[in-house]
């Protein structure tokens, strides 16, 4: 999977990137243990980071008993965290290529930002959240839909201190995508199958599925 970025898009990128307003880490995670497209991934958030001075990049070769894989629930990889203030659970799982590269450009900006733009309504009925939830995002690096599920996804983490939300890719995490019966992208999986949401919708879709399956209680079968 080739990673390295043209000069046509380090230019874009570098003009999106005038815009970021507040600094953003990026955290990078990968294991020394059969981590397939662990340097892939590291290599193109290096290369994505030295196209700002306000991204600092951090990369942790860790296993998951890592203290600091343990701090941000890293548990498969290779993965990233986004994050600014603190920690806001916005992360990668699988290198975020093809069409998914644009998710994670516009999702440093989402987190430089530091308040997502969403709409009153959003905001009030995400303010009914409280208990945790996880979102995880099942793309394709093809899907055209799929990156702005995943933007609204993270916007929502960003928001609310309740929510993380995790872009998998399908193809680089297939048993994982195969315990929740994914055939499809994008669909996001509510607290590890309490509930999901099948194709791309709306925010207020997500937050009333989020709030149902809050409701609806039960135990997740999470993955191992």
């Amino acid at each position: 999977m080739p990673v390295i970025l043209d000069e046509s898009v380090k230019q874009l990128v570098t003009q999106r990137f005038e815009e970021l307003k507040e600094p953003v880490t990026i955290r990078v995670f990968s294991s020394k243990d059969h981590c397939l497209l662990c340097n892939e991934m590291l290599q193109l958030v290096e290369e994505v980071g030295k196209l700002s001075d306000k991204i600092d990049v951090k990369h942790c070769e860790c296993s998951e008993d890592h203290p600091e894989a343990k701090k941000y629930g890293i548990k498969k990889h290779p993965a990233l965290v986004i994050e600014g203030d603190k920690d806001y659970g916005i992360k990668f799982f699988g290198v975020p290529a093809g069409k998914e590269f644009t998710t994670l450009i516009e999702s440093i900006m989402i987190v430089s930002a530091r308040i997502p733009v969403l709409s009153p309504e959003i905001k009030a009925l995400v303010k009914k959240i409280d208990k945790p939830v996880n979102l995880k995002v099942f793309v394709t690096l093809q899907c055209p839909y799929c990156p702005a599920m995943v933007l609204r996804a993270h916007k929502l983490a960003l928001l609310s201190d309740y929510i993380s939300a995790e872009m998998i890719e399908a193809s680089q995490f297939s048993e994982l995508a195969a315990h929740f019966d994914i055939f499809g992208v994008p669909n996001t999986i509510i607290n590890d199958g309490i509930s999901n949401v099948e194709g791309l919708v709306t925010e207020d879709i997500i937050v009333k599925a989020i709030l149902d399956a809050l409701d609806k209680g039960g135990e997740p079968t999470p993955f191992t």
